[in-house]
């Protein structure tokens, strides 16, 4: 299974690096996690714009609520989940709670 993993992984990371320059950083995420089947990172931005970005910025550094870079998937989820600070919980929930959080924890590397 790991090496199926490795491998999977691997091609994710050839096809991203020798594609024609036009791919968004989006897409790229997309890939890299689509080959594990973990989570739609996709969807997961689409969930952050409709129901996050309005507080916590588009460029995720905050927009009247505090930003949301260099978090782990779980602090993210933990907060998507619970609620944080002001931030109430249960706005996102289900699988689109665990797609915005892989979105966020990926989209906020620094």
């Amino acid at each position: 299974m790991k090496k199926l993993i490795t491998v999977l992984l691997g091609t994710s990371l050839l096809i991203a690096a020798c594609g024609d320059g036009n791919n968004d950083t989006n897409e790229a995420l997309a890939s890299e996690t689509a080959s594990n089947g973990s989570y739609d990172l996709m969807n997961g931005e689409e969930v952050y714009v409709k129901a996050c970005a309005s507080c916590h910025g588009g460029d995720l550094r905050g927009a009247g609520a505090g930003g949301v870079t260099n978090l782990t998937y779980e602090e993210v989820l933990d907060a998507v989940v619970n609620g944080s600070g002001i931030m109430p919980a249960g706005l996102v929930t289900g699988s689109d709670a665990e797609d915005v959080s892989a979105w966020v924890h990926e989209a906020g590397k620094e």
